[in-house]
C-alpha cells in the first residue's frame, strides 16, 4: 500500500510538517482522532472518508477561516486530526489552528490540539478506496457528528421531558426558548434532537435564543443553517435584564411549554419566572452552585455573587408558587472541578 505523504507537495518550515501522517497511521491511532476535513463543499459532496466508529466532521477551511463555523471546533484541550486539500497554503493553516495570537484582536490565545494532519491526493484516496472507506452518496445535515457536546443538564435531562412531551401531548406546536444563547450550541443540539421525531409526528416546534449581544445571532444563525435546524431555530436581541421586554414576549407567545438557562445567572429573571402566572410547563437550569447548603465557593471565577446558593432554585420554583421539582442534583463542571447545579421544574 502506497504512503499518503509520499505525493503531497505542500512544502513548509513550521513544525506542522512532523505532524502530517498517512491514512493508515491515522487509522491506528490508539485514541481513535475525530478528523476535520477541510476540504470544500463540493469536494466533500462528491466523496469523503467513513469510517465505522470514528468522528469525522467536514469544516471547510474558508468557513472557519471567516469565523462562520467556528464554534463548531472542539474545546482547544480535545485531540484531533485535519485532511487538508493538497493545495491549502499550510502558513494559512498554522495561523488558524497553531497560532498563539489571534489576528483579530492580537489578543494571546491557546492552540488548537492537532495532533495529526492528513494531506489529500490521490494516494490517500487509493488507500481508502482500498479499505472500502470512500463515501460517494450526499450527507444529510441532521446526520453530521459534533466535535462540540451541549450542556449535560440540556442533553440528560432537558431533552428526555421534551422528547416525552412531545409523544404525549396532543399540542401539535411547541415553542422553547433558551435565555442567554451564546452562540447557539444547545439550541441547534435541541434542534437536532427534536427534529428527528417531530417528522414522523406531525409536530410543530421552534427554539428561539435569547440574548442582549448583538453578534450572537451573527454566529448562531449560520451555525443553524450548516447543521441543518434553521427552520426550527430562531434568535431574538433581547436584554434579559429588562423582564418587563420578558414579560412582553411571554405574553405574545401561545405555544411556549419550556424556558431553560444554561450558565447565564440573572436572580430577578429568576424570581419573575417563577411568580409568572402565564408561564406554563418546563423550566431548567443548569449553573454554578455551591455543592451544599454550608459550603463555601472557593473558585476565583465565577466570582461567589454570580454563584447559586444550594436550595436557591428549589426555593424559588417551590410548590407555593405553583411548581413541581423533577429534578435537582449538583455535579462537576470537567474543566475546573467547578460544582453545577443540574435543575428542572414543572408548573403545576
Amino acid at each position: 500500500m502506497t504512503s499518503s505523504t509520499s505525493l503531497h507537495p505542500i512544502q513548509n518550515t513550521n513544525k506542522e510538517e512532523n505532524l502530517i501522517v498517512t491514512l493508515q497511521t491515522w487509522l491506528q491511532h490508539e485514541t481513535k482522532l475525530p478528523l476535520i476535513d477541510l476540504r470544500s463543499h463540493t469536494e466533500y459532496q462528491t466523496k469523503r472518508l467513513k469510517v465505522n466508529e470514528r468522528i469525522i466532521v467536514h469544516l471547510p477551511f474558508e468557513d472557519l477561516q471567516s469565523g462562520e463555523r467556528s464554534c463548531e471546533l472542539p474545546p482547544r484541550n480535545v485531540q484531533f486530526a485535519i485532511l487538508i486539500p493538497s493545495h491549502t497554503n499550510m502558513d494559512l493553516v498554522h495561523e488558524l489552528f497553531f497560532g498563539r495570537k489571534s489576528k483579530a484582536t492580537q489578543q494571546s490565545r491557546k492552540p488548537w490540539f492537532v495532533l495529526q494532519i492528513l494531506i489529500e491526493n490521490e494516494s490517500l484516496w487509493s488507500d481508502a478506496e482500498a479499505l472500502n472507506l470512500v463515501c460517494k452518496e450526499a450527507l444529510d445535515p441532521l446526520c453530521q457528528a459534533r466535535l462540540w457536546k451541549p450542556d449535560g443538564m440540556v442533553e440528560n435531562t432537558l431533552l428526555p421531558l421534551l422528547q416525552d412531551k412531545f409523544k404525549s401531548e396532543s399540542c401539535e406546536s411547541f415553542t422553547i426558548w433558551d435565555l442567554g444563547s451564546g452562540a447557539g450550541r444547545d439550541v441547534c443540539f435541541l434542534a437536532e434532537e427534536l427534529k428527528h421525531i417531530s417528522t414522523n409526528m406531525s409536530k410543530n416546534f421552534t427554539i428561539v435564543g435569547f440574548d442582549n449581544h448583538k453578534g450572537s445571532a451573527a454566529r448562531s444563525n449560520p451555525f443553524w443553517k450548516n447543521r441543518g435546524v434553521a427552520d426550527v431555530t430562531a434568535s431574538k436581541l433581547l436584554n434579559l435584564q429588562h423582564v418587563h421586554l420578558l414579560h412582553d414576549a411571554i405574553q405574545e407567545e401561545k405555544n411556549l411549554v419550556c424556558l431553560y438557562a444554561v450558565r447565564f445567572l440573572n436572580r430577578t429573571m429568576l424570581r419573575f419566572i417563577a411568580s409568572c402566572t402565564n408561564i406554563k410547563g418546563i423550566f431548567a437550569m443548569s449553573h454554578f452552585c455551591k455543592e451544599t447548603k454550608d459550603s463555601e465557593w472557593n473558585f476565583e471565577h465565577p466570582n461567589v455573587k454570580h454563584v447559586l446558593e444550594r436550595n436557591e432554585l428549589e426555593e424559588l420554583f417551590s410548590a407555593e408558587n405553583g411548581w413541581e421539582t423533577l429534578h435537582d442534583s449538583i455535579c462537576m463542571d470537567g474543566d475546573h472541578g467547578r460544582t453545577l447545579i443540574h435543575f428542572c421544574a414543572r408548573k403545576m
